[in-house]
């Protein structure tokens, strides 16, 4: 008897019997409760620190200088291909129409078979003690028409007489010859 005194004294002490935490729906309520707890700290924490981050005016320059940092070596990028692409058009032309000296006279020489390998596509002029030498030819590889005009100036001592000079072919090649005086 005793034994059911206690027990009903036990059953008083925690109401009908039934403690909150032990029923089910309230153990769902509150493992969703501290879930969405957890989960909104971790964002607050996340999200305090990007904005720290984003605020902070040494990152902020740090970014910047990345940035700057960035751009200039794709600006130096580019321009180094402008200048190479510069330099291998300059070796081209080099290698259409290139001058030499001999003892007594100077050579012009220039490439005939990018010029339609006809020497009626290259004008060769004098201006006083400056040599003029424009030619221009057309090409078709892979279905596109490709042309190509060049001029080259060169300048000359008073020792060059220009008007005296002769043109002749042979082979692919146009040759200039420009006699000195000495």
């Amino acid at each position: 008897m005793e034994e059911n005194r206690e027990n009903r004294e036990q059953e008083h002490h925690n109401g009908d019997g039934h403690c909150g935490c032990k029923h089910p729906m309230m153990r769902h309520i509150f493992i969703a409760l501290l879930t969405f707890l957890g989960a909104f700290m971790a964002f607050y924490v996340v999200a305090d620190w990007h904005y720290k981050q984003m605020f902070d005016p040494i990152a902020q320059m740090n970014r910047m200088d990345r940035m700057i940092r960035s751009d200039f070596d794709s600006m130096s990028k580019i321009a180094e291909k402008q200048i190479m692409k510069g330099a291998r058009f300059a070796e081209k032309n080099e290698s259409y129409i290139r001058l030499e000296r001999a003892d007594k006279s100077y050579k012009v020489i220039v490439d005939l078979r990018p010029f339609d390998n006809d020497e009626k596509n290259i004008e060769v002029s004098a201006d006083g003690n400056v040599l003029t030498i424009t030619a221009a030819g057309s090409s078709n590889k892979h279905g596109h028409e490709r042309i190509l005009k060049i001029s080259q100036n060169y300048m000359f001592d008073e020792d060059v007489n220009l008007e005296n000079m002769t043109k002749i072919r042979q082979g692919d090649d146009l040759v200039i010859y420009i006699p000195t005086e000495k």
